[in-house]
């Protein structure tokens, strides 16, 4: 194998790969990337077999070939060379030459016989959305995901299609998030898609105009976004019956303005920082919001304007879970729907925009 490429599109394609990297695999060729040369092109591929990323650029490639390079140090060389024209030659005795400037380097490499497998398949069932719907899904859902390994199933976020809708769902069992979408589907389906993985689709999207394509096929996900490809494992299981703890009818409501929220917020959270369940409580009554918090640091009182319907009520949040909300909600005004100190709170915006945050409460005495 002997090519020439840009550095720039090598070091571009290598990090990119890179994040589907094993880290201490039983399986040490899982460390490694796979550098195949074909015709004017080289792919770069990495995967720890539940992750999996393919990138192609553009190479004069003077012998065709392919070989597996130990992938943490080829990242780290690959940065330096982004201003060079690389050539990268597989010796028969040996490892990867580097060549670049009037210098050359040479790295490990592991037979490409051993790596794993890779099926690349196209015609399973499919949703089309446009990438700037897709982050708005991933942004308001993926940040409510479990990271228990007790319960594999909420570490990824449910995808729910019919007719043409799509639903998404986490939830950590403290909080849920849902988040509805219209999309192109090529039938309904429903499949729990890995956090990891989700986060990984949007760092591969630039423009926000283009329309994405995911392709389901068994138990794998598909997706292709400017020459980069990656597969997925989906999470296999039954996922919560969410439409079950969502309740339908409320006993109060406060409106409030966002920004003012999270401000107060935040202020609140400083002296509680350091206590686990970081609480932070509310007093409604029909003169307003109170908004406190104590601990040996200090305490905090703040009145929030607010217009409130329904009875008094002294509820209490972990002010981390509710200010995540109010970071990536983008309407200015949101309703909190409350029914007692120990039933869960729906938050939504004023103004539909298909967000719907479930966010239990926090039990206080007094």
């Amino acid at each position: 194998m002997k090519l020439i490429c840009d550095g720039l599109d090598l070091s571009d394609a290598v990090l990119k790969v890179s994040k589907a990297l094993s880290v201490k695999s039983a399986n040490p060729v899982l460390e490694g990337i796979k550098i195949t040369a074909k015709a004017d092109r080289l792919t770069l591929l990495a995967t720890d077999t539940e992750l999996t990323i393919e990138k192609t650029i553009k190479a004069d490639v003077l012998m065709e070939g392919e070989t597996v390079v130990v992938g943490k140090y080829f990242v780290d060389f690959a940065k330096k060379l982004e201003k060079e024209q690389v050539e990268l030659c597989r010796l028969y005795d040996g490892g990867l030459q580097i060549k670049y400037s009037d210098s050359e380097s040479e790295l490990q490499v592991f037979p490409a016989d051993n790596f794993p497998k890779i099926e690349k398949e196209e015609d399973g069932a499919f949703f089309e959305i446009s990438a700037q719907d897709f982050k708005k899904v991933v942004e308001r859902t993926v940040f409510a995901c479990s990271t228990d390994d007790s319960r594999p199933i909420l570490k990824g976020v449910l995808f729910e299609i019919s007719n043409n809708e799509l639903t998404s769902v986490a939830l950590d069992g403290f909080r849920m998030a849902v988040c509805k979408k219209k999309v192109n589907a090529s039938k309904d389906m429903k499949v729990v898609i890995p956090a990891r993985a989700l986060n990984e689709i949007m760092r591969l999207l630039d423009k926000e105009e283009d329309t994405l394509k995911i392709i389901l096929q068994k138990n794998t996900l598909l997706v292709e976004v400017e020459n980069t490809v990656l597969f997925s494992r989906l999470i296999e299981g039954e996922f919560v019956k969410y439409n079950h703890i969502i309740p339908q009818s409320f006993e109060n409501t406060v409106t409030v303005n966002k920004q003012a929220l999270l401000n107060s917020i935040e202020r609140a959270s400083i002296v509680v920082r350091t206590d686990r369940y970081n609480v932070v409580k509310f007093d409604i009554k029909e003169e307003g919001m109170t908004i406190s918090s104590k601990s040996e640091v200090g305490n905090v009182n703040e009145n929030v304007p607010v217009n409130i319907t329904g009875k008094d009520i002294s509820i209490a949040f972990n002010g981390k879970y509710l200010a995540d909300y109010l970071k990536i909600t983008e309407e200015e005004f949101i309703i909190l729907n409350l029914n007692s100190p120990i039933d869960p709170c729906i938050i939504t915006s004023v103004g539909s925009d298909g967000f719907l945050y479930l966010l239990l409460p926090v039990r206080i005495n007094g």
